[in-house]
């Protein structure tokens, strides 16, 4: 049974959900109440959107706003905005990243997180971009 049919919504939200679900989960045993509220409330607008955004009522933007495609145009429209929203994380990380060099003690745990996430994103980047030209 594809994850579509079990629960209402494609792969990708069914994942983010989950992931945001888990963070609400820590913060509470964490004892962050207020934290742990707010990703439980963005656990299910994402599933609630999504679940929405299948069911024939929703407009071309909720659709992809959720990243519910329907066909090729939606595929198409989804693939170039999330091209742009790459370009712009690509470039707020690399100003943070500088900003901590700056501020931060090379070692200190916030600097080990801002470098493997330059890193991360840029070995992402190499395999999406081997990735777009073996589909094309």
């Amino acid at each position: 049974m594809s994850t579509r049919k079990r629960f209402g919504m494609s792969w990708w939200n069914v994942v983010m959900a989950a992931v945001t679900l888990i963070a609400g989960v820590i913060m509470a045993v964490l004892g962050r109440w207020v934290a742990a509220g707010i990703f439980l409330v963005v656990a299910l607008a994402i599933a609630g959107s999504a679940v929405y955004a299948r069911s024939g009522r929703a407009s071309d933007l909720t659709r992809l706003n959720a990243a519910e495609y329907v066909d090729e145009r939606d595929r198409a429209v989804g693939t170039r905005a999330l091209a742009i929203v790459g370009v712009v994380a690509l470039l707020l990380t690399m100003t943070v990243f500088v900003i901590g060099m700056v501020l931060l003690e090379p070692g200190s745990p916030m600097f080990v997180v801002l470098t493997g996430q330059v890193l991360a994103l840029a070995v992402a980047w190499a395999i999406a971009n081997v990735v777009a030209l073996r589909r094309s």
